[in-house]
This record gives C-alpha cells, structure tokens and sequence, in this order.
C-alpha cells in the first residue's frame, strides 16, 4: 500500500492533528500518525511548528511543541549558534504567551519538554537555565541569555513569581532532571550537560524552599515530585556529589514540614520512604534524629493505631512504610541500641506484624514488615559471627523482638476458614501462599541464631494446639517446623525433639479417611513426612507408618498428587532400608493400579518411588528380577496402545487399562477418538519409563578412568537383554506415533537418565545404540531440535568416559547433524534446530576438530557457511550459538602440525568473510540485545588472528557496510581502539557505542 502524500495546506494539516486526538478506528489513526510524523520529519517541520504553535486549539498546539522536540532530536546538528539562540528565545516565547492565552497544562509541560530538549543539546548556551527561564518568568518577555548577568539573584526572582509562574518553573526544574538523567553519564557526548545541570542545584533549591513554604498558592505537591526527582538523580551521578547533595539536603527540614500539612502528608511520606529505601545516605544524622523525634510524638501514635485496625487507611499505610523504611535505613543502629526510644520503635515495628486482617488481601503491611525483620535477622547473624568478642549486651533485647516477631507471623500465617478462603480472588490466594514462603525464609535465617530453641517453641506450640484441636494453629506449627527442615541436623537433640511430634496421635489422626482432621492440615501433615525423610532415614521404626499414611492418601483427587511426591522423596531418600519391601511395594502398586483411578503425575512419582528401591538392591540377578517386575506395567500398557491404534475396535472404556487415556477428557467435552487415547495410553507409559530411568539413577559417586578400557556388557547378559527390549519399545513408539513431539521428548528424557550415569545399568545403553539411534531421526521428525539438543548430551557424556572409541561416535553424528541442518530451506525456518546444530559442532570442535576436519569438503563448507548465514540472521538463540562456534573456532589450534595447517588454511579462507558478518552486525544490523554475545568473537578475532586489523579495516570501509550514519574518520578511531584493546573489557563498551552511532542514535540512553 503506497503510503499518503504530504497535506498541501496549513489547514490540512490542522483537519489532520484535530482527526488523530478525535476517537476514529484504530488504522485510521496509525495512517493519520504516519502522515504527521513524515510531514514533522521534512524539511517543513520547523516552519511548521512555528505556524501551528499560536493556533487556539490545545491539541494541534502540543502536536507543534511534539514537533519542535523530534526536529531537536533529528537535526540539533544542523543548526547553527545563532540558530539555536534564535530558538530558545521563540521557545520561552511560545511558552510565556500560553501561560496568558487559557492555554492548557499539557500543552505547557510539553513546551517545558522542548525547552528541556533545546538544553540537552545546546546546554553551553545557557548553563543557567533555570535562572533564564525564571528571568524571563519574572520581566514577562522572552530575553537574551546575556541579560540575566545584569538581573538580581535568582532567590529574589523567584520571590516575584505568581503561583502560575512558579508552577511552571517547577514544572521545568523537574522535567529538566528527569529527561538530562536518562542519558548516559559515562558518555563523553553527555558529561558537560551532566555538569551544567548540577551548577543549577542552587537555583533549584531557592525555587523549592518557597514552593514548600506557599503552600496555599498550589503547588507544593510539585515541588515535593520535583525535590524527589532531584535526589533520585543525585543518587545516580558518580562525580559532581557534594556540588549536588549539599545544596539538597537544605531542603530537607522545609519539606519535613509538609509532613503535618494534611493535603501533603501523602506526598511527603512517599518522598521520605522512598530516599530511606534507594538512598539512605543523602539524610545527615541531625535528620534521622528530627525523623526519630516525629515518630515519638502523639501525631505519629494516632497514625500507628489507625493502621494497626485497619491497613487499608491510606494515611495510616503511608506512616507504616515510612517506618519500615526508617527501620531498614537504621537497622544497625536500632539493632545495637538498648535506650528505651530504640525500644519503643522495635516494639512498634513488631506489632505492624499484628495488624487486624488476614494476609495480603485484608493486611497489606504484614509482608514489607516482615521485609525489614528479616533484614533485621541478616544484620544480626552478620554482627553476631562477625565480632570477636561474643558478649553483646543488646542480643537479649533483639531476642525477645524476634520472639515476638515469631509468635506474630506464626499467626497471621494460620489458614482462614473455608468460607473466607473462597471470597477471596486468585491474586489475594496467591499472595498468602507467598508471604507464607516468606515467613518460612525468615524462620531459616532465625535458626541460624537460636537453633533447637526455635524448633522446641513450635513443638510446643504444636502439642498445645493439638490439645486443644485447634487445627488452624496445629497446621501453622506443622508447617513452620516443615520450613525448618533443611536446617536441621543429624544431631540427637533436633531428633529427640521431632520424635515428640512424629511419635504423636496427631500422625494416627491423620490416616482416618474420616477423621477430624481438615484437608489443609493433612496436606501439611503428609508434606511434613516428606521433608524430614533423613530423620525417617534415621528412625526407622517410624519408616512404614509414614509410607502407610502416604500410600492411603495417594487415591485421594486432592492429596494424591503431593502424597505421591512424598512417597517418592522418602523411598528414594530411605532406598537402602526398603529394599526388602520391593517386591510387596510393585504389588501394592498393581493392587493401586487396578482399583481405582490414578493420576498420571502420582502414578510416575510412585514408580520413581519404587524404582529408586530397585535400584539399591545389592544383588544384580534379584534388582534385574524386580526391574523386569516393574517394567512389565509399561510393557503391557505400550502394548495396549499398539493394538488399540491398530483395532480401534477393542477399546473398552470400562476397562481401568483404557481409561487411562482419557486422563485429559472432562465432561461433557465428547470422548475423543480411539487414536487420541491409544496415544495418551502410550505417552503415560513413556512417561512412567522416564520416571524409571531417573529412579534407577545411582546416587554414589564413582571414579571414572579417562583411560581406562571400555566396559563391554555381555550381550547374553540380563541386562543387555533388558536394555534390547527398552530400545525395541523405544523405537516401535516413535515409529507407530511418529507425529507427536511429546513421544518425542519422552523418549529423549529417558535417553538423558543414562547419560549421567558412570556404571552400568537398564538405562545406560552402549554409546553405538545411542548414537544409531540418533542418525536414524529424519528432517521431519517433530521436535527435532530436542533431539539435537540431547544428541549434545550424550556427546558430553561420552567425553566424560573412557576416550578409546569416542571419535568414531562423532564421526557417526557429525554428517547427521549438518545433514539435518541442509534439509532446512533457511535457517530461520527453525530456530531451534539451527541453534542445536550448531552447539552440537561447536562441542565437538574444540576437543576433536580432527573428527570436524575429516568431513567431506562440502558438508564442512556448507555447515560455515550456515553459520555465517545464521549470524546475518535475527533470531537471538541461533546467532548466540553461531557467535560462541566463532568464538572457538577463530582461536582453534592443534599439536598435530597436519590438522593445524588445515585450520589455519580455513581461517584464512573464511576469515574475511566472517568478519565482514560480524562488523554488518556492530555497525548496525544487531540488535542491541545481540551485542555483548557479538563481542565475544571480535576479541578472540583480535586476539588470536595476525590479520585481524586488515579483516577489520577491509569489512568497516567495503560497500556492505550498514553503517551510513559514521564517517571514515569514527570508524577508523573504532578500529584503532579496538585492536588496541587487545580484548580487553572494555570491548563491549566500544562495540555499543559504535553500533549506537551506526543506528544514527539521538540519545544514549542508560541501558
């Protein structure tokens, strides 16, 4: 579609501008955008913002404040001094005459906007100008730079200001900040305007001691917005501190002030909690005192009350974070201090922890609370292990703070009842469990000071809730000792205390079906067991009550999924004590199987359970009897998806064996077709197998010889007859399935499960069975990039063997691999097999590029050549894999002088065209993302190749190059800096800059 002209007329221009702020459908408008951004682009645009800026129609006077500011931004180098004198003067013109003409607020902050703007770029002309603009403000007329040396000081200007001058002038201060703050301080381009705008910190300073003190005349909010941005940028600037910060910190005993004016409270508080947080050092000593000393006074104790009954009160929310952030700002100090106001203040901060509601949805301050306290516990495991002398006459007081801290979170954590759960909406449930993750984080920390003590006061509390069947506290003691879990040691006195929990009638309670026990309270329960599988390791004679109470829950819809995962975490855990149960253990599960329905997710997690079992019986004849034991669930259920597939016909929905595949189907939704099941059916046993395979895993270390001669399993051997019938069911799946990547992956998954193992087993197989079948998957294979993907794997395992037979596995993968890359048309076609592709080579490369460099001649040139294409390319993942292949190749060398002399010959071959890749994408082409993984192979370029320079020098100044926006003379100083470098750091900070200046970038913005 050929896009409109240009309007011939001012007054169609106008018709434009008032038709894009009218309400007109969606394309309407990106076609109008289109015209008016060409039309601010040409060379018309100044004239035109000059003629559409005395226009009495707000919206078509912004469009020609917009204007001025995009023409700053395109062409600020074009216009000369006395040009841009001209244009300040019209600029505070415009902006003097809409204050008296009824123009409106928008239309003003964005001509403060253009002036700002005109600064950024022409700041040496008038490195006073807040001065200048509050001049011209002040005689009512736009005026000469030069006449403000002749005017009074700033401060008795200002005093002379109206309170629609003075909002304007704020208005400027501010944005002025704000827009110099956004570009890049380190940038040589920027450091005098960064410099030219603290010189100004007086003037502001004198503007804001009366905005705070008017506070009648309306603009004191501003004021507020404009000092909390002139902080934030004093917080970011590395030079220039004091010039800034000390004219700063005058205001702070004026803006204190506005902390009792009720239309300013908000504002306030927000300003001082936010510099507490982010820059806790602009406040002096004499301001924390003043800031200690409000919040000891009878002003500060009504706020605390109105937001201890109700965190909703905005006023009351306000001072609560405005405590916390005192808190967090003196936490040291409040910390170490035992004066009675310290106390107080501590005592304070406790009780934000106990505010009326439940959490999250009815208590919004419980969670930033709990923020400090366990800030306040990092600074005191940080000063109590970091002294040397252990005495601490303030650890008594915070002990006690922390007590109380435990006791307030211990409650608030406890589950409402059911009927208020269910009012609540997805967020305000999802916050809860989150703050009560918090509150388990915070417990950790604590037991790092007080240890068994901490795990007794919920064993107490757990025996008295109990006692009193206060199920809600009972499960909030449950899970605090659940928390604590990882924490707890071997040693006797944590045992004898969980002893005192397990051995209770609670554990009895919890296996009634029926029982009095809430829902809630055995998921935690059954979660418990879980998470102290080591003690169980430990104990025993508690083992099989545990693993009873786990396998009754597992048919329930609700507690069967975590029950399963219980029973999996301590079977494999407690593995060496159940071998003996393995037998009775897979007939349970057939028993589970047959009678009721389980969920596919329980079901993998209960054969990891028993697989884990398997896997540490010592003797090989009976671990392999029992293998095949289990294995002959998923054999019969592949089996049954195979016939179904083909005798669509048998299909019984009666039969437990074939609904399993209707796992997925909800009703009323229509049974799917018997293909769908046969492949779900199919897909449950693979995925049941996968859970297998990561069962058997060992969990002993062994050492493996480097050198050492392959272990050959015998092929009459049980285990290489078990291993014969995975890889036969393995591929009958594939091959009867072959349109669906989740078979696809399963099967890969369970191929992963071997190829960390050291010894042999069912899931190991020979590395030239894994190897055939990889060269056997087609192009059109789905999900071929996850083959790939464990392709690479499997050769990192193979590194991590015995090295005698690897280079011939490679050298069966290798023309696979690139063939697999051929059938793609572009690489972009999939990005996930070119990027795999990829870093599968790139892991053979640099251990055996002898293998690489055996290939035909056109397979290798096709695959650098592909590379180079994908690095032209703008898919991210693919480009970082061909970058890091780069990378390695362009400083690959080898001791054999044969191999070497055909590396070298490559490089010079391919160098060239390489690097003219990599300067298109630094010169323009990349993504900014793209750049520091770019980077990467430039300094190995420089580095490790004596033509490097030439390359360098060849692809910056060829007639490729992207760049039109650079002159010879910046690329040159690109390259000079470059190669001087030497791969230093700091390469990546000149590859940006180049590329910002090849894109024709306006501004560097900080990234």
């Amino acid at each position: 579609m050929n896009p409109l002209p240009l309007p011939t007329s001012l007054e169609e221009v106008q018709r434009l501008i008032q038709a894009l702020y009218s309400p007109n459908p969606p394309e309407t408008i990106a076609t109008i955008q289109e015209v008016l951004q060409r039309l601010q682009k040409s060379e018309q645009g100044w004239q035109l913002a000059q003629s559409l800026i005395s226009n009495p129609d707000n919206n078509i006077k912004f469009f020609a404040a917009l204007t001025l500011i995009v023409k700053l931004n395109k062409e600020n180098a074009n216009l000369s001094e006395d040009d841009a004198k001209e244009l300040l003067q019209n600029i505070v013109g415009w902006l003097l005459q809409a204050m008296t003409d009824g123009t409106q607020k928008f239309v003003i902050k964005k001509l403060c906007s253009a002036l700002v703007t005109h600064f950024l770029y022409f700041s040496g002309l008038w490195p006073k100008c807040l001065r200048q603009l509050v001049y011209c403000l002040d005689i009512g007329r736009s005026a000469a730079v030069e006449a403000q040396d002749d005017a009074l000081q700033t401060g008795i200007l200002i005093q002379g200001l109206d309170a629609r001058k003075m909002w304007v002038a704020i208005q400027f201060a501010t944005a002025l900040v704000e827009e110099v703050g956004k570009t890049d301080m380190n940038s040589q381009k920027f450091l005098q305007v960064h410099d030219r705008l603290v010189s100004n910190a007086p003037d502001v300073v004198s503007l804001l001691i009366r905005g705070f003190d008017r506070v009648a005349e309306g603009y004191s909010q501003e004021s507020l917005a404009c000092y909390q941005a002139w902080i934030l940028y004093a917080q970011r600037i590395s030079g220039n501190t004091e010039l800034l910060v000390n004219p700063l910190r005058q205001l702070v005993e004026p803006a204190m002030k506005c902390f009792l004016i009720d239309d300013l409270y908000q504002e306030t508080a927000g300003l001082f909690s936010d510099v507490l947080q982010n820059y806790s050092g602009f406040f002096t000593e004499e301001h924390y005192s003043a800031l200690f000393s409000l919040f000891d006074t009878p002003w500060a104790a009504q706020l605390y009350d109105q937001l201890r009954e109700d965190t909703q009160d905005q006023d009351g929310m306000s001072y609560g974070l405005l405590l916390l952030a005192y808190g967090d700002a003196k936490v040291q100090d409040l910390m170490t201090s035992t004066d009675q106001r310290s106390q107080k203040l501590l005592d304070r901060l406790v009780g934000l922890l106990g505010a009326n509601g439940y959490l999250v949805g009815e208590d919004s301050i419980f969670v930033p609370s709990l923020e400090f306290w366990s800030t306040f516990v990092e600074t005191m495991i940080d000063t109590t292990y970091s002294e040397e002398d252990g005495t601490h006459a303030w650890r008594p007081y915070a002990d006690q703070h922390l007590k109380n801290v435990v006791m307030n979170s211990w409650r608030k954590i406890q589950w409402p009842p059911a009927e208020k759960f269910a009012e609540w909406d997805s967020s305000e449930r999802l916050g809860f469990g989150d703050a009560r993750k918090d509150v388990g984080d915070m417990l950790q920390s604590i037991f790092t000071l007080n240890g068994v003590t901490l795990i007794s006061f919920f064993v107490d509390l757990f025996h008295q809730s109990l006692q009193s069947q206060s199920w809600a506290e009972v499960e909030a003691s449950a899970f605090c000792l659940g928390a604590l879990s990882d924490c707890v040691t071997e040693e006797p006195k944590y045992d004898s205390e969980l002893s005192k929990v397990f051995s209770t009638p609670f554990f009895e309670l919890l296996g009634e079906a029926r029982g009095p026990i809430p829902l809630r309270l055995r998921q935690t329960g059954l979660s418990l067991i879980e998470r102290y599988c080591e003690y169980f390791e430990r104990h025993s004679a508690y083992l099989p009550h545990a693993l009873n109470l786990l396998f009754a829950a597992v048919g329930d819809s609700v507690l069967g999924a975590p029950s399963a995962r219980s029973i999996s975490t301590l079977c494999s855990s407690c593995r060496a004590l159940l071998t003996g149960e393995a037998e009775a253990f897979i007939r349970h599960y057939q028993t589970i199987r047959n009678g009721q329905t389980l969920d596919s997710i329980a079901e993998e997690k209960i054969v990891h359970a028993i697989a884990a079992i398997i896997q540490a019986i010592p003797e090989e004849e009976l671990r392999l009897r029992m293998f095949e034991g289990l294995y002959s669930f998923i054999q019969q259920d592949v089996e049954r998806a195979v016939q179904l597939k083909a005798n669509p016909s048998i299909l019984n929905l009666l039969d437990p064996n074939f609904s399993r595949g209707l796992e997925n189907w909800k009703s009323p939704q229509p049974i799917p077709p018997s293909d769908e099941i046969s492949l779900q059916i199919a897909l449950r046993a693979l995925r049941c197998l996968s859970s297998m395979a990561k069962g058997m895993q060992d969990t002993k270390e062994h050492i493996v010889e480097l050198d050492a001669e392959v272990t050959v399993v015998p092929t009459v051997s049980g285990l290489a007859k078990i291993q014969v019938e995975i890889i036969r069911l393995l591929a009958e799946v594939q091959r009867i399935f072959n349109k669906s990547g989740e078979v696809t992956e399963t099967i890969c998954n369970i191929f992963r499960a071997g190829f960390s193992e050291t010894e042999p087993g069912p899931f190991v197989f020979p590395p030239e069975v894994v190897a055939s079948f990889f060269v056997q998957q087609a192009p059109g294979t789905p999900r071929l990039g996850t083959i790939l993907s464990t392709a690479c794997s499997f050769v990192g395992s193979l590194y991590r063997g015995p090295r005698t037979y690897v280079p011939n596995y490679l050298a069966q993968l290798l023309p696979w691999v690139i063939s697999t890359l051929q059938a793609l048309s572009e690489p972009e076609d999939d990005a996930e097999i070119s990027q795999e592709g990829i870093a599968l080579v790139d892991r053979i490369m640099p251990k055996y590029p002898e293998v690489v460099f055996r290939l035909h001649a056109p397979l290798l040139e096709f695959f650098f050549l592909f590379t180079l294409k994908v690095l032209n390319g703008k898919e991210p993942l693919p480009k970082f894999a061909a970058a890091d292949f780069w990378s390695n190749f362009i400083s690959l060398k080898s001791q054999d002088p044969n191999l070497q002399t055909l590396i070298a010959n490559a490089v010079d071959h391919l160098g060239p065209i390489f690097t003219q890749t990599l300067v298109n994408n630094i010169g323009g082409n990349a993504a900014r993302s793209e750049l520091d993984k770019l980077s990467d192979p430039l300094k190995k370029l420089v580095v490790q190749q004596p033509s490097a320079q030439q390359w360098l020098e060849r692809a910056l100044f060829g007639e490729g190059f992207p760049g039109g926006q650079v002159t010879p003379e910046e690329k040159m100083v690109f390259l000079k800096k470059i190669i001087a470098l030497r791969g230093g750091w700091k390469t990546k900070e000149v590859v940006r800059e180049f590329w910002l200046a090849c894109r024709g970038s306006n501004f560097t913005y900080v990234s």
